[in-house]
């Protein structure tokens, strides 16, 4: 249990977005205070990830 909230995660999503060569991910981000708001965040960060290729995530 982290504590990350939406501004967390969607903080997380901007600086996974910056890492251009990630094609693999899996985020356990369970356990946390991630409502709607952070979700769409983190999803729309990941979205630039033009070379990922495969994603897990547990929220």
């Amino acid at each position: 249990f982290n504590k990350i909230g939406d501004e967390g995660a969607s903080g997380l999503g901007s600086a996974l977005a910056k890492c251009i060569n990630l094609s693999n991910l899996t985020l356990d981000l369970s356990l946390n205070e991630i409502g709607d708001q952070g979700a769409s965040g983190l999803g729309s960060a990941l979205a630039k990830c033009i070379n990922l290729s495969n994603l897990t995530l547990i929220l």
